[in-house]
This record gives C-alpha cells, structure tokens and sequence, in this order.
C-alpha cells in the first residue's frame, strides 16, 4: 500500500491543524503586558533560583524576581510605555544584562536568557578517567562537548553528531545503509595491527552505536597517554567517555520529541538511458580490444533499430537459433531505488525527585526505511534507560543505572554467488536494452542477478541486542575530603544474523529456465560477549593553605566471555519461510568460545600551587590474559604538567587581551591488548583423514605452527605539547595540540625461515611506528541588542592533521610490497603520465617501451596507437617499467599520492533572536587521494568490462580525432582490469583528489511564544527543520561519495569502490516539548 506524505509525517498534518486556533491565543495575550522568560546554563539546561531585577532607566524602584524550578519567571506589573533593564545573576554565573526594552500597553515579550559561566573558561568541568576536573587543573590532551552538539540535529547516532565536533577525532560510516555503526578513530593511524579508542557509557564498556543521542549530557575524549593512562591496557590510542543525562532532584520534568523526515541517495550511478546508443558505444568498446564485434550485439544493435522505428516490437525478440534477443528500454536506476526514504523518530524522558530518591526515565523509538525500491530494507531501534540514586545517609549515595536497546536491520539478502554484492551486479547488468522480464514471466539473466535477488533470493534479519546494568555506590568522609567509590557492572549483548538465501530462475532462451544462484540454504548465526566489570577507587582531597594536593587509587577488573554459533542447512523447503527445519540438505554447525580478562591497580595524584602550577602523575599496573605469564604484567606510567600564566602577578597587564593562558605538556606509555585472545598458543586442529581405513575415515591432528620467543604488550608512547587560551573578554577560546605518539613493539611476521623447516615463521613484536600530529579548535560565542531583544551567536572551528611513518621494520630491501623504514602510511607509488598519443606513429618520436603497462596494445598492434596513454620514463631506461619494485629501485614509478585523510575540519556557526534559531555545520577533509583500482566498475564503466553500462562521466570524454583533450583514452574494454593495462596501473591521470567540504547540518528552529505554551502546561516547544549531507563540494568524480569510499588504499575488492549502500541527504520536521 502506498503512503501519502502526510501519513508519513502526522506531526505536518497535527501541526497544520492547530495553526487556525493559535490565532485567538495570540489575540488573548495583548490583552495585558507581560514579560515572560527562561534562562539557561551553556548547555541549555534549566536554571532556577536567578534572581531577575527590571529596573527602570528613570531611576524608579527595581522590580525582582526568581526563576522557579524550571528556570521560568515572569512579570506582569510593570508600567506600560517606559523603558527598562533587566539583570540576571546567579552562583557561578556571569551576571547578564539586557538594555533598553520600552514596555508598550498590550505588548508581550518573550526572553531567552544563555547565562556563561562566572570567572573564565578554565572554571568548566569535564569530565576525566573516574572523576571530574576543572578544566583549569587538566594537563592532559582532552576534548568536551556538551548537548549542544546535539541541538537541533536530529541524527540517529552518536557518531553522527560528532563528526567534525571534536578535533583529531574521526569519525567514519562507509555507507548509508540503515543502522550502520560508526567507526571512531583517535588522532590518526594507530598501528599495523589496527587499534581503536576505548569507548565507555557512563564509565563503563558498551556500544555507542546503540545509544540514543537524546540521553547523552557530554561526550570527552582523553587523546594522550597522560590522560587516558589510567585506563591503561584497552586505551592505548585513545579513550571516549559518553555521559548520559543524570537522576534530578526537584518537580517531574517530562520532555519529548518527534522527529519526522526522509532521505534521498547523495550519488547514485548516472548512465546513458537511451539503449541503441549504450549498445553501439560499448561494441566499439570491444571492437577496440578485440578488432572484432562483442558477441551477440550486431543483432542486439539491429533489433533496437528495429524497435526504434516500430515500437510496438516486444522488448526482446527471438532469433534464428530461438535464443533471446535484447531491445528493452530499461531505466534500472529509477526501478531499483526509491527517491525518497521515509524516517521518523521519537523519544521521551520524565526526570525529577522526592527525598532522598531522584530518578530519570526514558525510552526511543527510531525507524528507517531503506533505499530498495524492489524489496524494501528498514532499521528500528529501541532504547529504555533507567537512573534511579538513592542518600541513604549523609555519607553514603547508592544508585542504579539500566539500559536496554536493540537495533534490528532487515533487508532482501544483498549478496550473490562468485562473491560480488548486488550493487557490482547491478553494475554489470543494468544497461538500458536489458529487460528485467521475459514474456513468459521469469527473470532475465539480468534481471534474476539484480531484481530477482532483492525479490526472491532471501532475507537477512541482522538484530543486535543490549542489555546492562550498573550498580554503585559513593561515599564521603572526613568533610568530603575521602570519597569511597565503587560499582559492578554486567553486560549482555548478542548479535544475531539470520540469512535466508533462495535459488533465482532465470528464463535462458524460451522454455529453458536455469538457476543463476544454484544453492539454497537458511543459516542462523550468533555472537554473545558477557562481561562483568567491577571498579573500587578512593580519593582524597586536601588543601594546605597554597598547596592543594588530591589522589586516587583504584582497582579495576574486566571479564569477557565470547561466544559464537552458526548452523546452516542446505536445500530450503518453503522459500518464503526461513528455519532450519525448514530445510532438507546437508546441516554444518560451528561454534567459537574464547574467554580473557583484565586486571589493573592504577592511580592519580594531582598538586598544584597557588591555582597556578599543576603536575599531575598517572598509571596503571596492568595484567591481560591475551599474553603468556611470562609478560602478562605491564606498568605503564604519565606525567603531566601544566603553568597558567595568566594568573601570575606579572601577567595582569596582559589580561586586557588574554584573560586566559594554559600551558600544557605531558609524556606517557600505554599497553596495547587488542591481539587475539590465544595468539600465544598454537592449538593442533583436527581433520578427516581421506583414505578409507576398515570402513572409516580416521583422524588426523595437523602439527601446530612455531610460537614466538616473545610476544608482549605492543606500547604506544606519547609525547604532548598544549596551549590554552581565552580573549576578548573570554568570548574567544582557542585551544592547540601538537604531539609525538610512537608505536614500538607491534606484531607482525617474523624473519623468514629455511623451507626445509616446513613451517611459517611465528609473529613477532619487531615493527614500530611513529605519529606526528597536531590539532586546533576556536570557539567564539557573543551576544548584544538587536530591536530591544538579544541577539546572540556563535562560531566553531576545528582543524587537524597527522602523518605516520614506519620506523622499525624487517624489510632490508624495502621492498614495495611490504611496509619498510621510512615509509608514510597510506603511500601510493604509480607512474606519471604525459596526456595521450595523438597520432598512430607518434610512438616512433617517443621511443620508450611501454609494454609492462600498455600489454594490450603491443598484443594487438605491437605499439601504442593514438588515444593510447604516453608514461613518463623518469629512470630514462627507455622503458616504462616498476625496476625491483624496491623503494631503491622503483623504475619508472613515485609517490603519487597518499591515502590517509589529512586536514581533517569542522566548521560551525549559530544564532538565535526572539526565538528564532539559525545553526549551520560545515565538515570535511583538506586534502586525501583515492585510486579506484581495477574494479572499481562504476568509475572506469567499459574500460573495466565491456558489457558494463555507459556512465554519463565517460560519455562524450573519451578520446577521439575529433575529441583529443578528452579525460579518458579511446575506446577499448578491459584497459582497467588489470595491473598491465593503462589503466589497471596507478598513476597521476586517474588518481582522485578525494578531498571534501560537506555542508553536513542546517537546522532552523523556532520556540514558540511562551504566553502560548505556558497555559497549555508547557515550558518550553519548539519546532525545527533539519537538513542532513545537504552539499558537498569535490573534486573527486561522482561516481563515489567523498564518506563512502571503501578502501582508501591503492588495492581495491570487487565489493568496494562505490558498490556500496548510497549515503543519505535527510530533510527533518521536528518537535520538542518540555512539561
């Protein structure tokens, strides 16, 4: 059934409804002055107890007020017709004036007052490893955002809201399939054997791609070691704390929202749609390679022309030999995908307290409907949270925290036999004279690979399950100045994927019909983790007189129970219902168990003297059973230092252009534990025997490999410089990293060994890594009179970059194939080429041999033709080859590139007046380069294969007599498929610049008046428009999406290079209401 638009959005339709009864309201409220308001902390929070003063500029008596316990107040005995000021002060805050409102008779005023905090920046509190700091005692690398991040940006995710947020954390989704989790990534590349940051939800494991954003209060990222130290084993690159809104005491605060919007594909393929000239562009294509028609399209070619002058001709005709011939008119794209993808998301939380208890409740709910036109995919994803804390007594606080969430993604089964998905089928088949259909009623060849797969070749339900719970305790002693914490943690999450996979018929020549895919079968999969996390630490805090010295000593303990359990049975019974009993083939199971833990006494001592000079020590002795006893044990120490100068006596002239100034330095080590969990051990595997021994195949046990002398914790090094400060009256504040992480000891293959031994040399901790980096963000916030009411604004920009070198490895010929000293990760050595032949004996002029990377036309010609690409001999050999392939000896071959992202960028800019808000968020990458290798089909087209469609980028930009500043060579097939043809080898024509700057967010939003809401029991509502990936602007071609490049590396699968889910924009209605 098909839905209109407003059944997709109730909330436009409800919305549209109340518009005609809001005008009497708003007659009612002129009947009377009145001056209502709010007034909030920097992250948009509530503030009760401001004291409020209007003060008229006559001089007469002031008139007071306080904001109640929901940050409200309100006059309405002022005199109409004169002028006033109204002032704002609380604890901690900036005192906040506003100037010059004239009181008109009848007039209502609305105020929406953002108080900042008192003194300066560096009296912020973040939050750090097992506590909270001021930021002006941190040492350390550390990064904060707040709920404004969140703000008006209705993202389904975490890592969605944060791209671009925080500098030197990046963030990547790969594609824009629904529900697909974010990978994060701190401060660049991290070690050969990969690492990522450890990620805790209120300071314990679990996964952020299931936490629904509504409930996070702040996201803190610990980059270096010094901060991230006490963690110790799981943190060595980095560590993000997520902190979810707390239990409040006070009156029940229900809050809720509803976001309603869809998507549309940010690049989709654009190919030729008119099908005789598809057909006739790619048998020149062949003839180029061939010197000879492709098979069978002499007929297709004529029987097109046939239908083009009598349509009423079927889409496929039938020849001679009574096999199909093909003449449709087939737009795949548009059949394929929807236009639009429908969205909505809803979330509700009531918090509040009575006594001693306090509590917070809330639940999500987010549904996704996917891009598949033909057989529809959609996400959902519930979330429930509960936050209950109990002051059983003045010394002791217990409390709980649950939370369960699930995500569930289904969709036709995307993947087809040989390997390749439904996205490089599509690629192969989707040409405009191919029909989906036979008149018989069965599939084509191209439409069972395609169509017939989404429709009849299965499902895959994928559900991820989570379910944790936190029980903890606080204490305080001795006037606060001993804390006793502790909690135990159990986590329980199960991923399951439930396949279904069916036989697609296809209709080969009439009445023969074959199976394309010839095996059928129903699979269901599992993996479980069960952890149990335990923390007990103590603090102490004591101030003598200049000296301020506060400790912490802590023991923390992880255990983790992996389990894994796939069963598959072939030969499917019901194809429209998937179970194992359900089938009737040959049943495989499989099952995985692995079990590891942690162990860890760690420790924190600040001092400081005179709120000026900081030193803060940090570690962690650390045990994992992922290493053998021999070196399962690690102390991995910090230090960190920083001065604030800015409260020296000497500075005080300086303060009237810098109210702050921090300096910062620190230097740590980490252990790395992200190894497999046996990788010490080689365990004897056991086989069948072929050979029939007395009527049955005996076992056998197959010898285990060599194992390391040593294998220990691979140690990540880090060494910081910062520097923070503030000006211009604390409205600016800018913060700047530069920092030195070294990777030493990292597994990878040992030295080789004699062949006669008769096995592989066991992995050793022999490589190493050095990182360099620095990063930068400035914030600038203000606010003055605009039309007698406050106009305030803000702006935001991060900036980052790193680059990583190999610094020890076991490659003495630095052999390109293989990492070597020296080199820069994500190198891309290719060739350089000088534009293209233009004539057929220009070769003779230019006499270089090009036969290693020009085989086909010394194969078909025994030279280069015109339309051929010219390579550069930069050895001067006279012939264009890669040498020993040795960075020594690399022929004709350089560095043309690299593949690692570098200026990494956010941008962000608000402004609200009168209820109105504007917020825009730019992001990007400053520079990055892509090769789209030998089968990235959707950018080379015919060049990879013949029979692929005809892309509208290479239409009209191949090389011909008539077309020779072309961007592409003449017409030829497979001159991409592989690394001896022209454009199967990298080089500097082809090579993408994959840089980007995407327009990511634009939201508008609107609070309405609250003379309005306040009768209907409201405090606040607000309406909003989000716009999600709206522009990008590249140089890369259209064929990829600048976030969706799979592989940014100089080797590509047949399953990357733009075969991937499309990326979304989103346009989003939304609401939030707070009681």
């Amino acid at each position: 059934m098909t839905k209109t638009f407003y059944q997709h959005f109730p909330f436009l339709r409800l919305l549209l409804w109340l518009l005609p009864f809001m005008a009497p309201a708003l007659s009612y409220a002129q009947a009377k002055p009145d001056i209502t308001g709010i007034v909030l902390d920097p992250q948009g929070e509530k503030i009760p107890g401001v004291t409020v003063r209007a003060l008229q500029t006559n001089g007469s008596k002031p008139v007071f007020q306080m904001t109640d316990e929901k940050g409200w107040f309100h006059f309405d005995n002022l005199n109409a017709g004169e002028r006033y000021n109204f002032s704002f002060s609380s604890v901690g805050y900036k005192p906040q004036q506003l100037d010059g409102y004239i009181i008109k008779k009848g007039e209502t005023i609305n105020l929406i007052v953002r108080m900042r905090q008192k003194d300066d920046s560096l009296a912020q509190v973040v939050v750090v490893g097992y506590g909270t700091q001021k930021k002006s005692e941190v040492t350390g690398a550390i990064a904060q955002v707040g709920q404004e991040v969140f703000e008006n940006r209705p993202v389904t995710s975490i890592g969605q809201a944060l791209q671009g947020a925080i500098p030197n954390l990046n963030i990547t989704f790969g594609d824009g399939q629904p529900g697909r989790a974010a990978t994060f990534n701190v401060r660049g590349f991290t070690s050969i054997n990969t690492g990522s940051p450890l990620i805790l939800i209120d300071g314990t494991p679990g996964d952020i791609n299931l936490v629904n954003p509504e409930d996070v209060a702040s996201v803190t990222v610990l980059k270096d070691a010094a901060s991230a130290a006490i963690y110790g084993a799981r943190a060595a690159y980095g560590v993000i704390l997520v902190t979810t809104r707390k239990a409040k005491s006070g009156q029940l605060q229900v809050r809720y929202s509803g976001n309603f919007g869809w998507g549309t594909p940010t690049r989709l393929p654009q190919v030729i749609k008119d099908p005789l000239e598809a057909a006739t562009i790619q048998n020149d294509a062949y003839k180029g390679y061939a010197g000879s028609d492709a098979p069978g399209m002499l007929a297709v070619i004529e029987y097109l022309q046939k239908r083009k002058a009598d349509p009423s001709l079927p889409e496929l005709g039938v020849d001679a030999t009574g096999n199909f011939i093909r003449g449709a008119n087939t737009d795949w794209y548009d059949l394929f995908y929807n236009k639009q993808q429908a969205f909505s998301k809803h979330f509700v939380s009531v918090a509040g307290g009575k006594g001693n208890t306090n509590y917070y409740l809330s639940a999500g709910y987010l549904k996704q409907q996917g891009s598949f036109k033909v057989a529809t995919d959609d996400y959902k994803r519930y979330n429930l949270r509960l936050k209950l804390d109990n002051q059983v007594a003045d010394w002791l606080k217990i409390y709980d925290n649950v939370e369960m969430a699930q995500g569930a993604y289904d969709a036709p089964d995307k993947f087809v036999s040989g390997g390749y998905n439904i996205y490089r089928y599509l690629s192969l088949f989707a040409n405009p004279y191919e029909a989906i259909r036979t008149p018989n009623g069965y599939y084509t060849q191209a439409g069972a690979v395609t169509f017939g797969q989404l429709e009849k070749g299965g499902r895959t339900n994928i559900k991820d399950r989570q379910l944790k719970n936190t029980i903890g305790f606080s204490t305080n002693f001795l006037d606060n100045t001993l804390r006793i914490n502790g909690d135990y943690t159990v986590l329980a999450t199960q991923d399951r994927n439930d396949i279904q996979t069916n036989s697609v018929y296809y209709e080969v020549r009439p009445g023969t019909v074959s199976p394309f895919t010839a095996t059928d079968y129903y699979q269901s999969a599992y993996t479980e983790n069960f952890d149990q996390v335990v923390n007990l630490y103590a603090e102490y805090e004591r101030r003598l007189g200049q000296h301020h010295l506060k400790g912490l000593l802590g023991f923390n303990q992880e255990m983790n129970k992996y389990e894994t359990f796939s069963a598959r049975r072939d030969g499917n019974i019901t194809p429209d219902k998937g179970a194992l009993n359900l089938a009737s083939g040959i049943a495989t199971v499989g099952d995985t168990k692995e079990e590891w833990a942690i162990r860890g006494l760690f420790y924190r001592l600040n001092y400081d003297f005179k709120d000026r000079y900081l030193l803060e020590f940090n570690g962690r002795y650390d045990g994992s059973s992922r290493f053998p006893d021999s070196s399962r044990y690690g102390f991995f120490p910090s230090v960190s230092a920083g001065w604030i100068v800015s409260r020296e006596p000497f500075f005080a002239p300086a303060k009237k252009v810098f109210n702050n100034l921090k300096l910062r330095a620190s230097y740590g080590s980490l252990g790395n534990q992200q190894v497999a969990a046996y990788a010490f051990t080689n365990p004897m595997s056991v086989y069948k025997i072929t050979d029939i021994l007395d009527g049955a195949q005996p076992l056998g046990i197959n010898a285990p490999g060599l194992l390391p002398l040593h294998f220990t914790w691979e140690t990540a090094t880090t060494l910081d410089f910062g520097i923070d400060f503030s000006t211009l009256n604390s409205r600016m504040d800018i913060g700047f990293d530069w920092y030195n992480r070294k990777t030493t000891k990292m597994l990878t293959q040992g030295k080789t060994l004699p062949a006669v031994l008769g096995a592989s040399a066991p992995k050793e901790n022999a490589a190493d890594l050095s990182t360099k980096g620095w990063e930068f963000s400035a914030k600038w916030h203000d606010q003055f009179q605009l039309g007698n009411k406050p106009f305030s604004y803000n702006f935001s920009f991060v900036l980052s970059d790193s680059r990583s070198f190999i610094t020890k490895f076991d490659n003495p010929n630095k052999s390109l194939i293989n990492h070597y000293i020296g080199e820069e990760i994500g190198e891309i050595w290719g060739y350089k080429t000088l534009g293209f032949f233009q004539s057929d004996d220009e070769y003779l002029k230019y006499d270089v041999n090009q036969q290693r990377v020009q085989s086909t036309s010394y194969s078909l010609n025994g030279h280069p033709l015109a339309g051929d690409l010219k390579f550069a001999d930069l050895n001067g050999d006279k012939k264009i080859d890669n040498g020993k392939n040795t960075v020594n000896d690399p022929g004709d071959m350089y560095k043309i590139g690299n593949s690692m992202p570098r200026y990494a960028f956010g941008f962000g800019a608000g402004a609200s007046w009168n209820g109105v808000s504007l917020d825009v968020f730019l992001q990007g990458i400053g520079k990055m380069d892509f090769w789209p290798g030998v089968e990235a089909g959707n950018f080379w087209g015919f060049y990879n294969r013949w029979n692929q469609p005809v892309y509208d980028h290479i239409n009209n930009d191949y090389w011909t007599p008539e077309n020779r500043n072309a961007y592409f060579p003449r017409l030829r097939a497979y001159d991409a498929l592989n690394n001896t043809r022209q454009l199967g080898v990298a080089q500097t024509r082809y090579l993408q610049n994959a840089a980007y700057l995407r327009v990511k967010n634009v939201s508008l939003g609107y609070i309405l008046p609250v003379n309005w809401t306040r009768k209907a029991g409201i405090s606040t509502a607000k309406v909003f428009f989000s716009g999600q990936n709206l522009f990008e602007f590249t140089h890369l071609s259209k064929v990829f999406d600048p976030e969706a490049i799979s592989d940014k590396v100089d080797t590509n699968t047949a399953n990357g290079n733009g075969f991937l889910y499309p990326v979304q924009r989103t346009y989003t209605f939304g609401l939030e209401v707070n009681f």
